[in-house]
């Protein structure tokens, strides 16, 4: 999902201020600040010669604590997948508080940690009114598509209209939800799920039944909209598997672009162009 390089830019910069602290470093910071150079790495852990001085007693208690485990070859990595998502999501969305966009500007969160973002922002308002704004006019295609992410997940079918809304009418915002959707939902490399999703490349013989199961995904009303838009390039809409899966979801859906978009599907309409407008 092009970890490797996120927020590249952020890096020196971040290190460079904490080799600068005081002796006494706050535990949430450290794992923030390791949380986000393993992040910006391999994904997986941390070599312990590339964490500052400053933070190595710190870094200590956290190993101490369980938070995270040091390997046999020098290195650290968090307990849990999620403790990762977790302490990404919290240095995010202090900076989305802060209306702080760069980090969002490089490249695309994924989607575990959008869902915590969620549950921050769902309590926040004015971080929710920031994302909205990143989302219509941000300055980057990257952050405008991260802005989506977080707001498609929020629990209120007004909000994932405006997002779905906003994907259809940005289609260089859309290409890139396109692509993660295909990428998590079908297990494909970056590459491979970009070409999937324009497509030029065919997935395995079982990628419509993954994309239709994710019609039915509760946390991510977006990636329910992108999974009909590839079903239908594909033409795989009118599979009866496929056919039964948008039925069921039908009774479940709570957004109103989404139940549009499926009653396109199952027309075997082209979803964007078929639900450009509302019917009067």
């Amino acid at each position: 999902m092009r970890r490797k390089d996120l927020f590249a830019l952020a890096g020196a910069t971040v290190a460079g201020a904490v080799a600068g602290a005081s002796s006494v470093v706050d535990l949430d910071e450290c794992a923030q600040w390791i949380a986000w150079e393993i992040w910006r790495g391999d994904g997986h852990e941390l070599h312990q010669s590339l964490i500052p001085a400053a933070l190595r007693p710190a870094t200590a208690q956290l190993v101490q604590r369980r938070q995270l485990v040091r390997t046999p070859a020098g290195a650290v990595r968090f307990a849990h997948p999620g403790l990762l998502d977790f302490h990404l999501a919290c240095r995010v969305f202090g900076e989305i508080t802060a209306g702080a966009s760069g980090r969002l500007e490089t490249t695309q969160t994924s989607h575990a940690t959008d869902l915590v973002i969620r549950e921050f922002v769902q309590q926040d308002a004015a971080s929710e009114a920031t994302l909205s704004r990143w989302m219509r006019g941000g300055a980057t295609d990257v952050l405008r598509v991260n802005a989506a992410g977080i707001l498609a997940k929020v629990e209120v079918p007004e909000t994932a209209d405006r997002v779905i809304a906003a994907l259809r009418a940005d289609e260089a915002m859309r290409a890139l939800y396109l692509t993660a959707v295909a990428s998590r939902v079908l297990g494909l490399p970056w590459v491979l799920a970009t070409q999937f999703a324009q497509g030029s490349a065919v997935a395995g013989p079982d990628a419509a039944l993954k994309l239709a199961e994710e019609l039915r995904n509760p946390r991510d009303a977006a990636a329910r909209w992108c999974s009909a838009l590839l079903l239908h390039r594909a033409s795989a809409a009118g599979r009866e598997p496929v056919r039964a899966a948008v039925a069921d979801a039908l009774r479940t859906e709570s957004a109103s672009e989404n139940l549009r978009t499926m009653a396109a599907l199952l027309a075997g309409a082209d979803p964007i162009t078929t639900t450009a407008e509302r019917p009067r």
